[in-house]
C-alpha cells in the first residue's frame, strides 16, 4: 500500500522530470525497491533514490530497447486535509546530466564525551555510498550530487543514528554526527532517561543548548546551560562545544546518575546563537531527542525570520506525567535579539497548569546577563 500511495503522489513530479528529459511517460517505471525515507521536520519526508526507468528504442537494432535510469531525491509534505503526501521538491541524483561535484567529510563523535572522543570504524552511509571512519572518526565522500540527504551512522557499542544534511558543490561539506553509547556503564541511557544531542555546521561558531524543567515548587524551574551544567537535581549538560560542529549533549536524569525518575512537568529545550556568523536557519543544526529503548525524534530549524547572533530557537517540549509517561511536542518558535542569560518558563511546572505553559517560547528577559 505504501508503494502504491507514493507512486500516486509522485506522478506529477516525475512526469515533469520525464518531460524535461524528453522521455515517454507512458513507458516509464518508477522503482522504490532501493529507496530510503526519513522525516526532516514535523510535516516533511525525504524519499531518497527513487529510480525512473525508461526504455528507449535502439535505432540500429529494431525491436530492442535500452533502459535508461535516472534517480531522484523527492521531498514530500503531509497534507492533513487530504491525508496525502504531496511532492514539494525534486533533485536529480543519478543518471545522464547529473553533476557529481559534491564532497563531504563526516565526523562521528561520542555524544557524551564530545569531539575529543571520535569514533573510528563507524559505518557511515551517505547517498549510495557506505564508508568506514578512520582513526580520527572521519569518513570522506566524493562524487556526490548536490542534494538533501540522510546520513546514517552505525558503530559497535553505540546506538545508531541518522540525520539530514544538504550538500553543495561550492566547497567541501563538513558534517558532524554524534552517537550515544549503548552500554549503561559507558553513559548509555537507562530506563526513564532521555538525551538531547545537538550538532551543527561551521557557522555559527558557538550555539548553546538550554534546557529548563520543573524544580518541584509551584512556579520554580531549573535551567541547565553552559553557566550551570548541573542545575537543579534532574538534568546535566554533558558537553559544551564552543568551536563549531558540536556535539552539545544534555541528559535527563544526568548521565551515570543513580536517580532515574523524572519529575512530572514540562522540560523545554532551546538553542541560542551565542556568537559567530550566519544564522540558526542556515547552520545545518540538527537536534536529536533520544529515549531509552530506541525511540528518537529529529528536529531541524523551521522557516523563520533569522537575524543572526542573539536568535533563539525553542525546539520542543517533553511532558512527563505523574505516572512517568512522556509525550513530545514541537514548539518551533524563533525569537530575535536575545542576549544569553537565565532561561525559565514564565508559568508553572506541573502538567495540570493551563496558564499558557505548553508550546511556549522561553521569556526573552530571562536570557539576559550571562557571559562566557
Amino acid at each position: 500500500m505504501r508503494t502504491m500511495f507514493l507512486n500516486a503522489a509522485l506522478r506529477p513530479v516525475v512526469a515533469a522530470a520525464a518531460g524535461l528529459l524528453t522521455f515517454a511517460a507512458a513507458a516509464q517505471t518508477i522503482d522504490f525497491s532501493s529507496s530510503r525515507g526519513s522525516g526532516t521536520s514535523q510535516s516533511d519526508v525525504l524519499i531518497e533514490n527513487i529510480r525512473l526507468l525508461v526504455p528507449v528504442a535502439n535505432p540500429f537494432q529494431p525491436g530492442t530497447t535500452t533502459t535508461l535510469e535516472t534517480s531522484y531525491n523527492v521531498m514530500f509534505r503531509f497534507d492533513p486535509v487530504t491525508l496525502h503526501l504531496v511532492p514539494i521538491g525534486l533533485e536529480q541524483t543519478g543518471g545522464d546530466g547529473t553533476a557529481l561535484c559534491a564532497t563531504a567529510n563526516v565526523s562521528v563523535f561520542d555524544a557524551v564525551r564530545g569531539s575529543s572522543v571520535p569514533i573510528p570504524n563507524a559505518s557511515v552511509t551517505l547517498g549510495r555510498q557506505t564508508l568506514q571512519t578512520n582513526a580520527q572518526g572521519v569518513a570522506s565522500f566524493t562524487g556526490l550530487p548536490a542534494s538533501l540527504f540522510s546520513i546514517n551512522a552505525v558503530a559497535p557499542d553505540y546506538v545508531s543514528a541518522s540525520q539530514t544534511t544538504g550538500l553543495s558543490c561550492a566547497s567541501p561539506n563538513n558534517i558532524a554526527i554524534a552517537l550515544s553509547p549503548s552500554s549503561g556503564t559507558a553513559g548509555g541511557l537507562g530506563t526513564g532517561q532521555f538525551r538531547v544531542i545537538l550538532t551543527w555546521g561551521e557557522n555559527p561558531r558557538d550555539v548553546d543548548s538550554h534546557l529548563t524543567g520543573p524544580d518541584g515548587t509551584p512556579d520554580g524551574r531549573w535551567h541547565v546551560y553552559y553557566g550551570n551544567k548541573q542545575a537543579g537535581d534532574m538534568c546535566g549538560l554533558d558537553v559544551d562545544d564552543t568551536t563549531s560542529f558540536g556535539p552539545e549533549t544534555v541528559t535527563c536524569p544526568r548521565t551515570n546518575d543513580s536517580t532515574t525518575t523524572l519529575r512530572p512537568g514540562v522540560y523545554r529545550y532551546s538553542l541560542h546563537h551565542y556568537s559567530g556568523t550566519g544564522n540558526l536557519g542556515s547552520s545545518g543544526s540538527n537536534v536529536r531527542l533520544e529515549f531509552a529503548g530506541g525511540q528518537s525524534y529529529t528536529f531541524t530549524p523551521p522557516a523563520g525570520a533569522y537575524v543572526g547572533s542573539g536568535d533563539v530557537w525553542t525546539v520542543f517540549e517533553v511532558t512527563v506525567g505523574a505516572n512517568g509517561s512522556t509525550s513530545v511536542a514541537p514548539v518551533n518558535t524563533i525569537t530575535n535579539n536575545v542576549s544569553a542569560g537565565s532561561v525559565r518558563s514564565p508559568n508553572g511546572s506541573t502538567p495540570s497548569d493551563s496558564a499558557g505553559q505548553f508550546g511556549s517560547a522561553e521569556k526573552i528577559e530571562l536570557f539576559r546577563g550571562l557571559r562566557k
